[in-house]
């Protein structure tokens, strides 16, 4: 079949039933049962489409998101679970967020062709798809990773817009198509509108006034899709955009931030916090290809088949990063919000891979120099799974480096494999405690016959407990049960993730 003579498809391919294989090993994160309950009831509202005012508020802040994303996994979730009965609704959620990550490794493929060989843009793709980070988030994340792929994929378009013959009809079909991708992509994040401004910049740079012909249809479209597909805009667009703009670009969060062994505020975090977490959670031969390919872009700045590149490269990547380091934006999480300023830096590497490419010309050659390039992310996929997500390099000597300096595990995921011994040994009617972590996790993988409490839901009068768990998250385990037993820990080599104590006969934390 013509399909499976194309690398990339046999790649995408193979991934997808790896994916499928390893998926029902990762554990739900700590934010996935706001976000199903979020795309729940963003389909049921609207039957308040035409009385918005009627509409019932949700119970968090996610609202100020675009709900787009979540409702197409919703749906397609409650598919998979009808299909596959064995299937829990995490497994579901998991497989089409990890389907969404490989359309982002197809898309930048895509890209990469634009400007690269055949062979490069393939060495792009898989060097994408196999970073432990970028792979352990496609299956729990359910906003960065997601996010990431639309503002690629809405570039593409943009991209595809601007190339189309004028007045064609491909150039009608583009143009719909980039503009309701951008729309979801706005209703996904209030920074989904930079993908339109980079597409439309790149179409002024090449022909202003075909930048003028689509300009306002493009948007128009565009405003139209996110207008429809966020209900927190129905009842005043403009200004509840505004809002969300506002807020949420500032990455509101009111907890501590672990950066280098110190708590610290996230107002107070250093301006060098994104470029550090860059620097430490991206595999070593990512970080030289893509030193070498920043330097290649650089040197040839003046020829004409690179203007395009270059210019996306600097709205992409280089005027959001300066701007998010000199105005000390707040982060937390290890930046992940970030996460769609990378594929720029995979396309940057693709030039440095299409460099060596022209000088070594045997597939066999090119093979075997593509497998030392995702050497790396493969050695941790076997040592870190179902954790990849955690992953640092050797710059900080590995997750062990790592440990106690910066986050791990800072969702909670192991949670499910604590549970899982718990479940194993605690007695019939067991109370379990959860110092730190996400409670409403301990309690989907918990026993039936178990109560899972929190100190602040606990409102028994003895408040007695069997065991406790405590996630290392801002070391926080620190201060807490320190002199109770410790009889399991989930993690991996010298880095603790979780904590499970046995409390004994006196059920109360020494």
């Amino acid at each position: 079949m013509t399909f499976f003579k194309r690398p990339i498809f046999v790649l995408l391919t193979i991934s997808l039933l790896a994916g499928i294989f390893v998926l029902r090993g990762y554990g739900q994160s700590w934010d996935e049962p706001d976000i199903y309950r979020y795309g729940d009831y963003a389909l049921e509202v609207y039957r308040y489409f035409w009385h918005p005012k009627d509409m019932p508020n949700f119970d968090t802040n996610l609202d100020f998101y675009g709900p787009a994303f979540f409702m197409i996994a919703a749906i397609l979730s409650r598919g998979l679970t009808a299909l596959i009965p064995s299937w829990s609704d995490v497994d579901a959620w998991h497989l089409v967020y990890f389907a969404t990550f490989l359309i982002g490794v197809y898309t930048l493929y895509l890209l990469a062709k634009r400007w690269m060989s055949e062979w490069a843009s393939f060495g792009v793709a898989i060097l994408f798809l196999t970073q432990p980070l970028l792979w352990g988030h496609a299956f729990i994340n359910p906003k960065d990773t997601p996010f990431m792929v639309f503002f690629m994929a809405s570039i593409y378009l943009g991209l595809r817009m601007t190339d189309a013959p004028p007045r064609s009809s491909g150039k009608l079909i583009w143009l719909i198509l980039a503009g309701i991708l951008l729309g979801m992509t706005i209703s996904f994040r209030v920074l989904g509108p930079l993908a339109g401004i980079i597409a439309l910049t790149n179409a002024a740079i090449k022909d202003w006034k075909n930048a003028l012909t689509i300009c306002v249809p493009y948007l128009l479209i565009a405003g139209t899709t996110a207008y429809l597909t966020w209900p927190f805009l129905w009842g005043a667009p403009i200004p509840n955009y505004l809002e969300s703009l506002s807020l949420m670009s500032k990455f509101p969060f009111d907890a501590m931030v672990l950066f280098n062994g110190t708590l610290l505020p996230p107002d107070r975090i250093p301006r060098f916090y994104f470029p550090v977490m860059f620097a430490l959670q991206l595999t070593e031969s990512l970080l030289l290809l893509f030193g070498l390919g920043f330097t290649l872009l650089v040197l040839s700045f003046r020829k004409k088949e690179v203007l395009e590149p270059i210019m996306i490269f600097a709205g992409w990547f280089l005027l959001p990063a300066a701007a998010i380091v000199l105005l000390r934006s707040n982060l937390y999480d290890n930046a992940r919000q970030l996460y769609f300023l990378f594929p720029p830096i995979f396309l940057a590497a693709g030039f440095a891979i299409d460099w060596v490419f022209n000088r070594v010309t045997r597939p066999i050659h090119r093979s075997i120099f593509l497998l030392f390039t995702v050497l790396p992310g493969l050695i941790a996929f076997v040592g870190l799974h179902p954790y990849e997500y955690v992953y640092y390099n050797s710059l900080i000597g590995g997750v062990d480096g790592a440990f106690r300096r910066f986050e791990t595990d800072y969702w909670g995921t192991s949670f499910k494999e604590a549970m899982g011994y718990v479940n194993s040994v605690a007695p019939e009617g067991a109370r379990i405690l959860i110092l730190a972590g996400p409670n409403d996790i301990a309690s989907r993988y918990a026993r039936p016959d178990m109560e899972v409490v929190t100190e602040e839901t606990d409102y028994s009068e003895e408040k007695l407990y069997d065991y406790v768990l405590i996630l290392t998250r801002k070391n926080v385990n620190e201060g807490r049960c320190k002199k109770s037993e410790t009889v399991h820990t989930v993690g991996r080599g010298e880095a603790v993730f979780t904590f499970i104590k046995k409390l004994g006969p006196e059920g109360r934390c020494k």
